[in-house]
């Protein structure tokens, strides 16, 4: 993988933190807890795959851990 530009960094980092979000504010009422499940578990390992990314600069990266620990 090619080396992300400082636009597409921050493009990742906007994309983690709205999921970080969503999954904070859990289970929408208008979500089944199996799609709820299934949605928790699919961004999950997403987040375990980005945060270890070695493009990262000095992005805080403290909420995702919260999660992912």
């Amino acid at each position: 993988m090619a080396t992300p530009t400082v636009e597409q960094i921050a493009h990742y980092y906007e994309g983690l933190c709205k999921i970080v979000d969503s999954l904070n504010a859990g289970k929408p009422d208008n979500m089944g807890d199996r799609s709820w499940e299934l949605h928790n578990s699919i961004n999950i390992e997403w987040l375990k795959t980005i945060v270890n990314a070695d493009f990262w600069t000095d992005e805080d990266m403290t909420a995702v851990h919260l999660i992912i620990d």
